[in-house]
């Protein structure tokens, strides 16, 4: 067995393992912002808990590149481990914070010490032939997918026995068993010693070298607005299933039109996983055989046309329909731009190229939803306005990523990956 493929035998596991766990309390935390601490007013448990939800994602776009510089200069297996060990820490704290502030800042100091993806995702990745990046990655996102599918089946069954402040338990444990797991079984040679630089001045240099090559700075910036577009609708799915009314066989198996509703929403979520568990796997062949950019630009055109046209729809089952299909090239998005990352950079480099990527992905989780509720706004006179804009935007946004991916890929020039353009001169 090659190193890279025992890694992969380590690193999977844990990802699996973390990614049940924050999914285990994640979708209910604006529950346990309102039980907890007896918030009654909408728009004051609105405000809490959408910025407790999106401070994580952001302080981890912040601080992904320092972890990634990090990784470079001490080891991708050291950060993955810290990654998981500040998941734990953090969500065993959070239950007993007082007030939605303490809340606040543990989240914060979560997304900030957290950011296990980049590394975890490098570690596999580092010894692996380039030909198999993108069908590695592919496959522990599958992974991922799996445990978010089930992080909400366990989160439901363990607060309805003991409460929704256990969730932060549970997912504590579990990230402590995927640090075991990769400090067992992962296997890493040390970076070999060197006079280095201070690591500020290094991480400024390791930034300054990516950001110089222009088609990794613009790829990095294509990344973001796809993901912008891909992220601002979520808030939105449930008011807008709402809208068009409960599906059929949720209302026939539900004893109420509110349990037919929740049910109808969860099967909008749902698809996205299951889409995850089909497709991604797919999308890390094609990227390996075709070349990544080639495939985020098919993907990016058919996902703003598909959004776009969502803001049309008549019926919850057009709805469902499109919200699948779009599902399976919003699998990919993941997959694709690590891959088309870890071809236009050396190796030595790759943590910190894989965090600048999880980065932009993270600005775009945080973001998009703020971008979404403004974009929202403009049409509150309109109730179906209101609800249908920013579903065309969003459509215009990624419409806007594939333009610029095209753009791109007839700037480069031709290297060795197969199928597509490349930076040639500019490759760092």
């Amino acid at each position: 067995m090659h190193p890279w493929q025992r890694n992969y035998l380590a690193v999977w596991p844990s990802l699996f393992a973390t990614s049940m766990g924050i999914m285990a309390y994640l979708p209910v935390l604006a529950l346990y912002v309102e039980e907890r601490f007896g918030i009654t007013d909408p728009i004051e448990l609105a405000f809490w808990a959408g910025i407790i939800y999106g401070t994580a994602p952001f302080a981890a776009a912040v601080c992904g590149p320092i972890w990634g510089g990090l990784g470079d200069r001490l080891g991708k297996k050291p950060m993955a481990i810290r990654a998981n060990l500040a998941i734990a820490a953090t969500t065993a704290l959070m239950p007993f914070a007082p007030t939605p502030g303490w809340l606040l800042l543990l989240r914060t100091i979560q997304g900030a010490f957290a950011g296990y993806v980049a590394p975890a995702m490098a570690l596999v990745t580092h010894d692996a032939p380039r030909a198999v990046h993108g069908l590695c990655i592919a496959r522990m996102q599958v992974w991922m997918a799996v445990g978010s599918f089930l992080g909400p089946v366990l989160g439901a069954e363990v607060a309805h026995w003991w409460g929704r402040a256990a969730l932060f338990w549970v997912t504590s444990v579990l990230s402590t068993l995927a640090s075991v797991q990769l400090w067992w079984f992962a296997r890493e040679v040390p970076p070999a010693p060197t006079v280095r630089r201070p690591f500020v001045r290094e991480l400024l240099a390791g930034c300054g070298q990516l950001l110089g090559n222009r088609a990794f700075a613009w790829l990095l910036a294509l990344v973001l607005l796809l993901r912008l577009g891909q992220n601002m609708l979520e808030p939105f799915v449930a008011l807008f299933v709402r809208d068009l009314g409960a599906w059929g066989p949720c209302v026939q198996v539900s004893a109420t039109p509110e349990l037919a509703l929740d049910r109808t929403v969860a099967v909008a979520f749902a698809v996205l996983a299951v889409a995850q568990w089909i497709c991604t796997p797919a999308w890390g062949r094609l990227a390996d055989r075709h070349g990544p950019l080639r495939c985020l630009i098919l993907l990016a055109l058919v996902l703003g046309l598909l959004l776009a046209g969502t803001a049309v729809v008549a019926s919850v089952d057009q709805f469902l329909l499109l919200r699948a299909v779009a599902a399976c090239f919003m699998a990919g998005s993941m997959t694709l731009a690590y891959a088309a990352a870890s071809k236009r950079v050396v190796s030595e480099r790759r943590t910190l190229a894989f965090s600048l990527v999880q980065s932009c992905m993270q600005f775009g989780f945080a973001l998009g939803p703020q971008i979404g509720s403004a974009v929202a706004a403009i049409g509150a006179a309109d109730q179906r306005a209101h609800f249908r804009l920013p579903f065309v935007v969003a459509g215009g946004l990624c419409l806007l990523a594939a333009a610029g991916m095209w753009v791109l890929r007839r700037r480069s020039t031709t290297r060795s990956e197969p199928g597509e353009a490349t930076l040639g001169q500019d490759q760092a």
